[in-house]
């Protein structure tokens, strides 16, 4: 398993998080891209696309597949070793979650995950591989009743878009183990060991008490 979870930043925020991904995936095979968390009216999936192309071009990744609502009963018929990584982007937690599991891909992802498909998630894409997606601030449009992610990491979940002045928040939650991270930062999970990368720190929450863990430290 080799799964790389950003913060949620872009550009220069996530520069060796991106790098790092790129690194670890076959580029002889397709970057499967997975957009669909995000506001399509405000950020139609074509210039998603064109916005991931930007960051990975210049890293030498140059073959791109991008699946979106009407794309997933190919998750079914497909195997994940077409692909040489997998990229879930940002937006509505909620209703990531729900369509993820609701059209198969859940199953496909997990398949992947397994025989060691390199996976990156950002943001709402990284929020689904922790114990609960309730870390998230977004609303819940769809009405989802349940909550679980994968779970990838010692019954961790993740919040995203960390600042200090969240700490507050993260302490009143009823989810015991929260590792927050910033725009800037990230963790990778490899196997059953788990690092920080990025430029700043990540935080870990256990019950209300906080932990510093430092780029380069385990989780």
């Amino acid at each position: 398993m080799r799964v790389i979870l950003s913060g949620g930043g872009a550009g220069e925020k996530t520069k060796e998080i991106d790098e790092l991904f790129a690194s670890i995936i076959d580029k002889n095979k397709p970057l499967l891209y997975i957009p669909v968390a995000i506001d399509k009216v405000k950020h139609p999936y074509s210039e998603c696309l064109k916005w991931l192309r930007g960051t990975f071009d210049n890293l030498k990744v140059n073959l791109y597949e991008m699946w979106t609502e009407s794309d997933f009963y190919k998750s079914k018929i497909t195997s994940p070793d077409k692909f040489g990584g997998i990229y879930i982007g940002g937006g509505n937690t909620f209703y990531l979650l729900k369509i993820l599991k609701e059209s198969g891909f859940w199953e496909f992802l997990m398949k992947a995950l397994k025989i060691g498909i390199p996976v990156y998630g950002g943001s709402a894409g990284a929020i689904i591989f922790g114990e609960s997606i309730l870390t998230s601030s977004d609303k819940n449009l769809v009405g989802l009743k349940e909550f679980s992610g994968m779970n990838l990491l010692k019954d961790i979940s993740f919040f995203c878009h960390y600042k200090p002045e969240k700490d507050e928040k993260i302490k009143k939650s009823d989810i015991s183990k929260i590792l927050a991270l910033s725009e800037r930062t990230g963790v990778y999970i490899k196997d059953d060991k788990a690092i920080v990368i990025g430029q700043e720190p990540a935080y870990l929450f256990f019950n209300k008490n906080k932990k510093k863990i430092n780029v380069g430290q385990l989780v």
